[in-house]
């Protein structure tokens, strides 16, 4: 049974994948990211992986193979903030992130200060959409200074 779970599991991150992909291929601030060795798919691979480090995300709804639609703005920014707020982590403690990973938090902080999320009520960036927004520019911004923390004890070392 656990074979099958994984791999049901791997076949809702390429999915998922696939859905983040056609969700952000459109965003020339996206785009302008992806002139280096890393793709756009590779990053949204790493997302994906992100999302189910956990398990299966309760927030998630399950998605067939067939739907070929880009995912809802709130879903978009659900997969950033818990893909962002691993990476924090990581980088805290660990002190090194891989290109597919900066480009995470990067495009998590951009996508956070372009969202437009809807309501049903049709309000727009509703409070919940707003807080993860608020928070993935609070980790853009305290990573930030982690690292220029970081650079300044590296530069104070070699005087």
């Amino acid at each position: 049974m656990t074979f099958r779970r994984s791999l049901n599991q791997q076949w809702s991150k390429s999915i998922l994948a696939h859905r983040l992909t056609l969700s952000l291929q459109d965003s020339d601030k996206v785009q302008q990211l992806f002139g280096g060795a890393t793709s756009l798919s590779t990053v949204m691979n790493t997302i994906s992986a992100l999302v189910f480090a956990e398990g299966e995300p309760t927030w998630l709804p399950p998605m067939q193979s067939y739907e070929q639609a880009p995912l809802e703005h709130s879903l978009v920014l659900y997969c950033l903030f818990t893909a962002s707020r691993l990476l924090f982590v990581k980088e805290i403690e660990q002190g090194k992130l891989n290109q597919s990973e900066h480009l995470v938090l990067t495009i998590a902080y951009q996508w956070s200060q372009s969202i437009t999320v809807t309501d049903s009520t049709g309000d727009t960036l509703c409070d919940n959409a707003n807080q993860l927004c608020q928070l993935l520019q609070t980790i853009n911004n305290q990573l930030e200074i982690i690292r220029t923390e970081k650079r300044q004890s590296s530069r104070n070392m070699g005087d």
